[in-house]
């Protein structure tokens, strides 16, 4: 029901006109991709390993499917086997409850809080738990890098009331808990068995993706095993990191989908890096689509990944994405 519902919505916006092509580039372009492949492959899709024997010597990666909302959201919460825990970006406003439950199950402290670029689907439960939240989690530290708020005025005005509103709440954190200068270098040991590391600065672009563009990406390791988050980031900056940094010498057990896994960083990207699992943070209006004649490329993406080895796609589809 969820599926058909989802679809549903987004088909009513097509026929109403509200689902835009966005990118001039992929318009100029739609019909040689669609000449070369309009169907989605079949990837083995999943939403936990508990069929399977632990993979994480009692942690866990959550990433978590948005129930406040029919949105796409980026929200994980990843712990370690010794209990210390790293939240990512955070996801809509609309998922608060979800997100805050999450957190206290995993016992209530957020060592990390890590940002990759401030948009509402990112940084909305982020923003919710500062200004509802603050006696409820111990927030230790939060991890970005944000340019200057004129900037995200200028190229993406819709998104700026959530950039303006989020460093108000910052604002008023403990300055000592806060790193905003996080960027390639940086690396934060929590434990022996969860650190992460910022594998790239922010970057400027323009054009309709430049506040994805311009967030950053994080090596996570907890208990034996790498998760590399991507956040939005779109085909000009992963490109660009191709070159700056030997992305075959890093270790991908596991990578988040870049932009929710469509229209995010190259095929090239993807094959230098090789995932053995892939997780896609999406929603079925996204992932389900059925071609590529809409501002929608999963069905691209999803071609990609079946050319390589990957064991799983986790998709938070129905429930949260749970590997152990």
């Amino acid at each position: 029901m969820r599926r058909h519902l989802g679809l549903t919505i987004f088909a009513s916006a097509l026929a109403a006109g509200a689902v835009m092509m966005t990118s001039p580039s992929f318009a100029a372009s739609s019909n040689v991709i669609i000449g070369i492949q309009r169907e989605a492959a079949d990837l083995h899709e999943k939403t936990n390993n508990f069929d399977e024997e632990p993979v994480l010597s009692g942690g866990e990666i959550r990433f978590l499917e948005n129930r406040g909302s029919i949105g796409q959201q980026l929200s994980a919460v990843i712990r370690s086997g010794d209990g210390h825990v790293i939240v990512v970006d955070g996801g809509q406003e609309a998922d608060e409850e979800h997100l805050l439950s999450a957190i206290r199950e995993a016992g209530g402290v957020v060592d990390a809080w890590l940002v990759t670029h401030p948009q509402a689907d990112h940084v909305g439960g982020l923003y919710a738990m500062l200004r509802d939240h603050r006696q409820d989690v111990d927030i230790r530290g939060i991890y970005y890098n944000f340019f200057e708020y004129d900037w995200y005025r200028e190229v993406d005005p819709e998104e700026s009331g959530m950039v303006a509103a989020l460093m108000e709440q910052l604002s008023g954190f403990d300055q000592t808990r806060l790193h905003p200068d996080a960027g390639l270098g940086t690396e934060v040991v929590l434990s022996d068995c969860l650190s992460f590391r910022v594998l790239n600065d922010p970057v400027r672009t323009d054009g309709a993706y430049a506040v994805n563009s311009s967030g950053l990406m994080y090596d996570i390791y907890v208990n034996g095993k790498h998760l590399i988050i991507l956040g939005d980031m779109g085909e000009t900056v992963g490109d660009r990191l191709i070159a700056d940094l030997p992305i075959r010498d890093i270790t991908c057990d596991y990578v988040q989908m870049s932009h929710h896994g469509q229209d995010g960083v190259s095929e090239m990207f993807y094959r230098m890096l090789q995932p053995v699992n892939c997780i896609w943070p999406t929603t079925d209006w996204i992932y389900h689509v059925e071609n590529i004649n809409t501002r929608f490329r999963t069905v691209l993406t999803k071609n990609w990944i079946s050319k390589l080895n990957v064991q799983n796609n986790y998709i938070t589809i129905g429930d949260d994405v749970i590997i152990r």
